[in-house]
């Protein structure tokens, strides 16, 4: 696992700087009408691939939050906003971020509250 965290590192910064990911702060840019109050890193792929790449996801997750880094990785949004999930996939991660950060809930349980609350 450390190879991996050190290597998500490595790439984050490599394309901040050489291809300029796209990094966003909820809630400053985004309008989700949605009462999460907190700020959180969300570092949108420019490209299916390098989310893949990045990642280690298949494409049928459309964004991941990463505990060790305390940041949510997303696919394009507008691969999101064409399937029309991306308020849903947002809010998704939000939660997992309140629910590790806040409440310090064990993970594997995080999935079934939040698909309880509807997202």
């Amino acid at each position: 696992m450390g190879v991996q965290k050190l290597f998500i590192l490595i790439f984050l910064i490599i394309n901040i700087f050489v291809l300029g990911y796209k990094i966003h702060v909820y809630p400053y840019d985004f309008d989700l009408n949605y009462p999460l109050d907190f700020e959180v890193l969300i570092i949108e792929a420019d490209t299916l691939f390098e989310y893949n790449l990045l990642t280690n996801q298949p494409y049928s997750k459309a964004a991941i939050f990463i505990p060790e880094e305390n940041i949510i990785i997303s696919q394009p949004f507008y691969v999101l906003k064409k399937l029309n999930i991306f308020r849903k996939t947002i809010i998704h991660e939000l939660y997992h971020y309140y629910l590790t950060n806040f409440l310090n809930m064990n993970y594997k349980y995080q999935d079934i509250y939040i698909k309880k609350l509807g997202f």
